[in-house]
């Protein structure tokens, strides 16, 4: 193996340590002594590859988001001229599918959760941008699904019923969190697929039909 493969390698196994060393400990907590170690290297190979703690932890995210993206696109892999219903089946697929990968994702979990209630500070961007990607693709079904008639609020607060529905199946702590209140199950995660897009697109064309002109002069 010459220089630059070693070197790559090094950086791998460091960003791989870091993972879980984050997701164990936290930002704070976290130090560069245990990365190396885990990862049997020295510690000037943080600063030497991710310039700091900072770059470190930031280079995680990105590592684990497109892991997500990797695994379980929003988009479902559908071609763009599939029909808005398909891609609002393949969405809470893919919502669902984040949520109930815990082996895969459940490092990326931890350390959102533990942004949410303790933030660094560190990934305010990274994670501004990734909301605002997900958020984009969801608004532009939701908003071909409700119409050209649909006012900003209507996708909004349809955006908010779909994605409420599958982050509450998000891992909490083991007997208190939702998915022990309701029973969910991984051997149930094609029947509340369905459940939630059936629900859902009801939902969606009951709003198109009251907001289309033909609605509006009947009530008239």
């Amino acid at each position: 193996m010459n220089k630059q493969r070693r070197g790559e390698a090094t950086k791998e196994r460091v960003l791989e340590e870091a993972c879980m060393v984050f997701a164990e400990k936290g930002y704070r907590d976290a130090t560069h002594a245990e990365i190396c170690r885990r990862a049997g290297t020295n510690q000037a190979a943080v600063n030497y590859y991710f310039s700091s703690k900072d770059g470190l932890y930031t280079a995680v995210f990105e590592h684990l988001s497109q892991q997500v993206e990797r695994l379980y696109p929003l988009d479902g892999g559908l071609p763009e001229a599939a029909s808005p219903e398909k891609r609002l089946h393949a969405l809470i697929r893919a919502l669902l599918g984040r949520m109930f990968d815990p082996v895969r994702l459940g490092v990326l979990h931890r350390i959102r959760m533990a942004e949410m209630f303790d933030p660094s500070g560190v990934l305010d961007e990274a994670l501004a941008r990734w909301l605002a990607r997900d958020r984009e693709h969801i608004q532009g079904v939701l908003g071909e699904l409700l119409g050209p008639q649909a006012a900003r609020r209507d996708i909004e607060w349809c955006e908010l019923s779909v994605v409420s529905q599958c982050l509450i199946c998000a891992p909490g702590p083991p007997g208190k969190g939702p998915r022990d209140i309701f029973r969910l199950e991984t051997s149930e995660l094609d029947r509340l697929m369905e459940h939630i897009f059936t629900f859902s697109l009801a939902g969606i064309k009951a709003i198109r039909r009251k907001n289309s002109p033909k609605a509006g002069r009947s009530r008239q």
